[in-house]
């Protein structure tokens, strides 16, 4: 990761083919580790800044620094006994070798006896909110800026704690009672706002995409923002869709199993790979009415207006750092620009292909207002042919500056990611 920008469990797999690791205890142990290391990695790296000279931990081999960082983790967060503390430094030695170990010997004892203060007199009051939250100090600020301390924090404290699995029972599969059921009883989760076929899990794991449930295709594991927009969207039996920027394809086979596999989606990702992932997806749903195709949702290769038109574009991810803590450490305010001027550009193309009465839902999970009411608004100022409209299940809060017809999930308010949705409906 630190060395190639890998996400966490790409490098995990990588790692583990590499070293011949196939036990599965081990393997859910380092992806813990590397989850929760990565969730605290500001705080982590200032206590070991505090244990090595600044132009020491520069010349530093990346293994060694991951390795204080997660020594670190086990004293100053988890609470790691001495024993599992000395247990840690003796397989660092093992692994890294005793020669390039031991000039940090005596930083790893620091971090050890615990002897480390966190927040000394210097550090300035957002420098001290961003080490105490794990979050870059920009975010801090502007989410401090935008709805305030008391709930900027709340909100940012939140995604240092993972969020339960959504999963959503798959009708396209499952149709008999019986069989759904069962299928509830044999999640052992809680049902979501009253709805027959969303569920939560507490402690799902890696074992659910290895279980029955989900290789044949009866459950789909599916955020509750991203089930809200499918059911906000509505799409008629035997309508005309659009899926732009579709890929994984969650939302396809959402789309599909209310229209109850009757009529027409076209998948539109610019991502071959992505849409590689799609196609196994469909095919693993039972989904047999949606198209993909490959295209710059800027310039919408396709003739045809559609009842629905549901965008979902790339944005900061700011909404989902809870259950993707690296995501957070890559976005930048410059990277947060680009992608508003990106979003505008596709709201603006998936408008040319809604049908007159027609349906346009617009969602990020992306907290930001600049994502998102923002790039409504200017949207809504040249296209007076389109108007916000009420939301049906609404099961978030009210969007912001006077958008309250639009919907926001917050994940220390809702459990679950954060998310907006905007649905527009064109009128003329």
């Amino acid at each position: 990761m630190a060395y190639s920008g890998m996400g966490e469990r790409t490098a995990l797999f990588k790692a583990a083919e590499q070293l011949g690791v196939a036990e599965l205890s081990d393997l859910r142990r380092a992806h813990w580790l590397i989850m929760e290391t990565t969730r605290f990695r500001n705080r982590l790296e200032h206590l070991v800044s505090r244990t090595v000279p600044e132009d020491e931990i520069k010349r530093a081999p990346h293994g060694v620094t991951s390795f204080l960082k997660i020594l670190a983790y086990l004293k100053y967060v988890d609470g790691a006994s001495d024993r599992e503390l000395t247990r840690a430094v003796y397989w660092a030695r093992q692994v890294l070798g005793w020669k390039e170990l031991h000039p940090f010997e005596k930083s790893a004892a620091l971090i050890v006896r615990g002897a480390l203060e966190l927040y000394p007199g210097e550090l300035s009051e957002s420098e001290k909110l961003a080490l105490e939250t794990c979050h870059p100090s920009w975010l801090v600020e502007r989410l401090v800026r935008i709805f305030g301390r008391d709930f900027a924090l709340r909100m940012l404290r939140r995604n240092l704690q993972s969020l339960p699995t959504y999963v959503r029972i798959n009708t396209l599969k499952v149709r008999e009672d019986n069989k759904m059921r069962k299928i509830m009883g044999d999640l052992r989760g809680s049902r979501v706002n009253q709805l027959l076929d969303v569920w939560s899990l507490q402690r799902a794991g890696s074992r659910l995409i290895r279980s029955r449930l989900w290789t044949s295709g009866e459950i789909v594991i599916q955020d509750l923002g991203s089930v809200t927009a499918s059911l906000v969207a509505s799409p008629p039996k035997g309508g005309t869709v659009l899926d732009i920027c579709a890929a994984p394809g969650n939302k396809t086979s959402h789309l599909a199993a209310l229209m109850q596999n009757q009529g027409e989606i076209v998948s539109i990702d610019i991502s071959e790979k992505r849409l590689a992932h799609w196609k196994r997806e469909m095919i693993r749903t039972g989904t047999s009415i949606a198209f993909p195709l490959r295209a710059d949702a800027a310039r919408i290769p396709v003739n045809r207006r559609a009842d629905v038109v549901l965008l979902d574009p790339p944005c900061s991810n700011t909404g989902v750092f809870a259950r993707n803590p690296s995501m957070k450490w890559r976005m930048t305010p410059s990277r947060v620009r680009d992608l508003t001027i990106k979003q505008y550009a596709f709201l603006e193309s998936a408008s040319e292909h809604v049908s007159l009465n027609g349906v346009l839902v617009y969602c990020t999970c992306s907290v930001l207002p600049e994502e998102n009411e923002h790039v409504l608004e200017s949207f809504l100022r040249k296209r007076m042919n389109f108007r916000v409209e009420p939301q049906s299940p609404f099961f978030g809060s009210p969007g912001l500056r006077g958008l309250d017809q639009c919907q926001r999930f917050y994940s220390h308010i809702h459990n679950c990611n954060g998310y907006f949705i905007a649905k527009l409906r064109r009128i003329d």
